[in-house]
């Protein structure tokens, strides 16, 4: 009997450890994954129909058995995907339009300086709103209305900011992760979207997804449609 408790327990204890890793890793991810309302938004007083979505700034690292290692490339073709997805998601489901960024066609260096520093602002305060989410709810965060600055289009209601992390996992690290435990490969991601005139930030949203983020479409868009799930959708357009 002890021999075959023991062959059990061996048996059981590697299925246990990767539990308590995923129970560590929701631990860690379940705050994350939230979406909170300006008031004005929540109470239809302002409505997001037209936004420009910044270029977006997400950071992939490839973990194997040595290490975490970073991968540019693959953080560049993650970035402009999801940048995509965005306007994808918010057109199909919230009949919101995304038009060009101000540095679109632009031979003049001046509106990228501008759009490099409000990436900048954002980083900036990005901390700040993570720390605290649920005082957007309060309409106590915002960029200024040096928003205006960017010279956008009149017709612009908000600014979309994107930044997020994820990992992919080697062969051998997910063999690895799956007899001994540890974190998963994941995608977070952090969104902002700020009035074009105010500056104030109306929405704060965090989606998340495991597994592998480089080569995720299904995957990332139901994240983003979740994400973005409390956002009142705009009039369709007759």
């Amino acid at each position: 009997m002890r021999l075959i408790s023991s062959v059990r327990l061996r048996a059981i204890i590697p299925a246990l450890i990767l539990a308590v890793a995923m129970l560590l890793l929701l631990g860690l991810i379940a705050p994350i994954h939230a979406q909170f309302l300006h008031p004005k938004i929540k109470s239809k007083e302002t409505t997001i129909r037209t936004v420009v979505v910044l270029p977006a700034k997400v950071n992939v690292v490839r973990d194997s058995m040595k290490g975490p290692e970073g991968m540019a490339a693959e953080s560049d073709d993650l970035s402009t995907r999801v940048e995509k997805m965005i306007a994808e998601v918010l057109s199909k489901q919230k009949n919101v339009t995304t038009v060009a960024s101000p540095t679109a066609g632009q031979t003049d260096s001046q509106p990228n300086y501008n759009v490099a520093d409000f990436q900048t602002k954002f980083d900036d305060l990005l901390p700040k709103i993570m720390k605290k989410r649920s005082d957007v709810k309060k309409g106590r965060f915002s960029m200024g209305d040096e928003v205006l600055n960017l010279n956008l289009e009149k017709d612009t209601d908000a600014i979309v900011f994107i930044r997020g992390e994820g990992k992919k996992l080697t062969e051998g690290k997910t063999a690895f992760i799956m007899l001994v435990g540890g974190v998963p490969a994941y995608l977070k991601l952090q969104i902002g979207i700020v009035d074009a005139r105010s500056g104030d930030v109306l929405l704060y949203t965090d989606p998340f997804f495991g597994g592998d983020p480089t080569t995720a479409v299904d995957r990332l868009r139901k994240a983003l449609e979740e994400g973005f799930k409390k956002l009142p959708a705009a009039q369709a357009a007759r």
